[in-house]
């Protein structure tokens, strides 16, 4: 009885499936094998659209890291010339000339020394 029932439950199926569709005429389902081939075309276009739009992001954020790093080493690089002019102005303060390096006291001293030791040789001669 069983097997009867899922036989008679089963041949529709197998009796409809076997019908040849007719919903569309052979000029529709043509248009619509090149509409399908057309749109594949398309989908692949767009995909090579997104995947070099994706290589040019990823280039893009290796150029952004490239530059933040070279941004890093100038500010580094500016850090290190400021310390350096800082060096060159304490460097200058200390090898400032004195005040016994002066030109004009050693001059007033040679003129000095020069008009003494004359005196002293006139009254040395007299």
């Amino acid at each position: 009885m069983k097997k009867i029932f899922i036989i008679l439950l089963l041949l529709p199926v197998f009796s409809f499936t076997q019908t040849v569709d007719t919903c569309f005429t052979e000029e529709q389902i043509h248009d619509i094998s090149e509409t399908l081939d057309s749109l594949y075309y398309l989908d692949s276009v767009n995909n090579d659209i997104i995947i070099k739009q994706d290589n040019l992001i990823y280039s893009l954020e290796h150029l952004n890291k490239l530059d933040s790093l070279q941004k890093l080493y100038y500010q580094q690089q500016i850090d290190l010339l400021n310390s350096n002019i800082d060096l060159y102005i304490e460097r200058e303060e200390l090898i400032k000339p004195k005040w016994h390096d002066s030109k004009i006291i050693w001059f007033g001293a040679g003129i000095l020394t020069t008009v003494l030791t004359g005196k002293l040789i006139v009254e040395v001669v007299q």
